[in-house]
């Protein structure tokens, strides 16, 4: 066994033959229900009315609709591995003028927020390592995770975190919309709040996102437990699953300190850009230019190697540089690998007909969800970036692990798979 790897990591691996041996038949028609709804009798609050949270629906409101026999079908503005959307977002507000200090659940179908318990002295900080009131907005993102075990099975712990990744890249990119300052938080007491918020073991709380100023006062724990609301409309329950978060939910860190991804964009560029954001499907196989593929990889790197991540890619399709297997923007060998990433990529099109095809990349154990969840965020910051270029790209989740290690020459785990390209 590798001891550079969580168990759960080593026991959801993809190969040749595992994929093969282990068909999975999907019936549509029992997918379980993807967003969560509190009782009518709790107070909504309709987003738009709120001068100081212009913009807030762009966390994940829904942006376009497919119409199909069996129903329509919802995309919105946060990525999700299947259009499976196993996240909610949970927001603690004070100080917002009209709103009272309490915690919220988001609606991304009525666009609204909805009121789950009124706040006063009491408060999430206190599940925090701070302790000391916020004045602002506390976002806190949990996973319903059999949304993506109907499909993924085991491996969805992998996806749940990814996501969980494409959600806070998606909540960052409104509070920059918004010109709101943010902090990213890993380290809090999850399993409490999991608790304190009336969840079963199918919703878990997996990162935080702020945009507040700390208060010289210190805040008491929540007075009360929220009353139980499923996050689906039946449950097939997953041990393993939640065994796996379990282990390894709780973990000690510092704040993660963010570059501004998208300095100098005009505030409704990158409205824009999030809500045409869309995963594609195909690429026609033209270039990309360099100063193109350069703003998109601005910080990116630098970023991921400060958190204990690399990033290695093959480049196809970008003018004016070298084809080639690249480590943190470093060429370390030159070639046509469009062959070997499309097969890597469960011998998808989309990783060998790319621009660009990334490989995120960790030896990290103990911080396994964290560097999950920042290969989500910035896969999030690549998706918009690349739509700001009029660039396509698409999340691989899927591939075939060992082999993948194997090509890159790297000991560190395959977190994740993105392909930008025209």
């Amino acid at each position: 066994m590798d001891k550079q790897m969580p168990i759960f990591h080593q026991q959801t691996k993809h190969s040749y033959m595992s994929v093969r041996k282990n068909s999975h038949f999907l019936d549509w028609l029992s997918q379980p229900k993807n967003h969560k709804i509190y009782p009518h009798f709790n107070q909504r609050f309709k987003i738009e009315n709120y001068d100081e949270l212009k913009n807030l629906n762009l966390i994940g409101g829904i942006t376009f609709e497919k119409k199909y026999p069996n129903g329509v079908y919802h995309l919105r503005s946060v990525p999700s591995a299947g259009g499976l959307y196993p996240c909610e977002v949970y927001i603690q507000i004070r100080g917002i003028k009209g709103l009272l200090d309490g915690i919220y659940h988001y609606e991304p179908y009525s666009e609204s927020l909805t009121l789950l318990q009124e706040i006063d002295e009491d408060g999430v900080e206190y599940y925090f390592k701070n302790k000391k009131q916020e004045k602002g907005l506390v976002f806190l993102i949990s996973s319903v995770y059999f949304r993506s075990s109907w499909k993924y099975r085991d491996r969805s712990i992998r996806y749940i975190l990814l996501d969980s990744g494409h959600q806070l890249g998606s909540i960052y990119a409104a509070l920059s919309v918004m010109q709101r300052d943010n902090e990213v938080i890993f380290d809090f007491d999850k399993l409490s709040l999991n608790s304190v918020f009336g969840f079963r073991n199918d919703e878990m709380f997996t990162c935080a996102i702020k945009s507040s100023f700390a208060q010289d006062k210190d805040v008491s724990k929540l007075r009360q437990s929220l009353p139980f609301v499923s996050g689906c409309d039946y449950l097939e329950t997953n041990s393993f699953i939640e065994d796996a978060y379990k282990q390894t939910a709780n973990y000690e860190d510092v704040t993660a300190n963010m570059p501004d991804f998208f300095e100098n964009i005009p505030k409704e560029q990158l409205k824009m850009a999030i809500l045409n954001r869309r995963s594609i499907r195909a690429f026609r196989q033209y270039s990309m230019k360099r100063d193109e593929f350069e703003f998109i990889m601005k910080y990116i790197c630098s970023f991921a190697n400060k958190n204990n991540i690399d990033i290695f890619y093959t480049l196809h399709l970008v003018e004016n540089m070298e084809c080639g297997l690249y480590k943190n923007d470093e060429l370390i060998k030159k070639g046509d690998f469009r062959s070997k990433s499309r097969y890597l990529a469960l011998e998808q099109n989309l990783g060998g007909q790319s621009g660009v095809t990334f490989f995120f990349t960790s030896n990290e154990v103990k911080k396994y969800h964290k560097v999950n969840i920042l290969s989500g965020f910035l896969a999030q910051i690549i998706y918009i970036k690349s739509d700001l270029q009029g660039i396509g790209c698409s999340g691989i989740g899927a591939y075939y692990d060992d082999e993948t290690k194997e090509f890159l020459e790297t000991k560190n785990n395959i977190l994740y798979m993105l392909a930008i390209g025209r």
